[in-house]
C-alpha cells in the first residue's frame, strides 16, 4: 500500500510540477505527463508489439500445417494441441513472455495510478471545447471510444469476424468516462494515440524488414 501511496503522489506531483513550474494548464499537463510516461515505456512496448507480430506473421506462415493436423487428428484433440504446440516451439512462436507479461504489468499499473490520481485531483481547466475538465465530456468520451475501437483493429489478431468483440472495449469506454472527470479522459485518449502511433511503427518496421528480406 505505502508503494502504491508512493506512486500516486508520484504522479500527483509530476502534473502538478508540470502545471506550476511550465505554466501549463492542468488539462495539457496531464497530456504531456502521460506522452512522456509512455514514451519511457517504449522500449518494453515495442519489444512486446514486434514479438507479437512477428508470432502472428509466423502463425499464418504456418497455419496450412496446422489446418492438416485438424483434419488429421480432429478426433483426439489431445494429440492435436500437443503437434500443434510443438510446431509452434519449433518456429519460435510464444503466446506470452515475459516482455509481454510486463508490457501489460507497466501499462496497467500506469493506467490505475492515472485513475486513482485523476479522482483525487481537484481540477479548474478548459481544454478546447471542454468548460471544465473536472467534469464529464460526452464528446470527449464518445471520441475516446472511436478511438479504443481503432486501436482494437490495430491488434495483430484483429479479424473482421470479431469486430463485435472490438465494439466491447469501445462501449465500455464511454459508460466509465460518462461519469468520471474530463481529464481521466485527456489521459484516456492520449494513451491511446500513442498505442495507435507505436502500433503502426512497429508494424512498418516489420513490412519494411520482410519486403527486403524476400527481395
Amino acid at each position: 500500500m505505502e508503494l502504491w501511496q508512493l506512486w500516486t503522489t508520484l504522479i500527483f506531483e509530476s502534473i502538478s510540477a508540470l502545471s506550476t513550474t511550465l505554466g501549463l494548464s492542468a488539462a495539457v499537463a496531464i497530456i504531456v505527463f502521460t506522452v512522456v510516461a509512455r514514451l519511457l515505456l517504449l522500449p518494453v512496448f515495442f519489444t512486446a508489439a514486434y514479438k507479437v507480430n512477428k508470432n502472428k506473421l509466423t502463425m499464418d506462415q504456418l497455419k496450412p500445417q496446422i489446418d492438416r493436423l485438424r483434419d488429421q487428428f480432429k478426433d483426439d484433440p489431445r494429440e492435436m494441441m500437443q503437434r500443434t504446440m510443438a510446431l509452434y516451439k519449433k518456429h519460435d512462436v510464444r503466446l506470452l513472455d515475459r516482455t509481454a507479461v510486463l508490457n501489460i504489468g507497466s501499462q496497467t499499473v500506469l493506467g490505475l495510478g492515472i485513475f486513482q490520481t485523476m479522482r483525487q485531483m481537484v481540477f479548474h481547466s478548459k481544454f478546447f471545447w471542454i468548460a471544465d475538465i473536472a467534469k464529464p465530456d460526452a464528446l470527449l468520451a464518445l471520441f475516446v471510444s472511436c478511438l479504443t475501437f481503432g486501436m482494437m483493429m490495430l491488434m495483430p489478431s484483429a479479424e473482421q469476424s470479431a469486430m463485435l468483440m472490438f465494439l466491447i472495449p469501445a462501449l465500455i469506454s464511454v459508460f466509465v468516462l460518462a461519469n468520471m472527470p474530463s481529464a481521466l479522459g485527456l489521459y484516456w485518449a492520449t494513451s491511446t494515440l500513442t498505442t495507435i502511433g507505436q502500433t503502426l511503427s512497429v508494424t512498418s518496421r516489420i513490412r519494411y524488414q520482410e519486403n527486403h528480406s524476400t527481395q
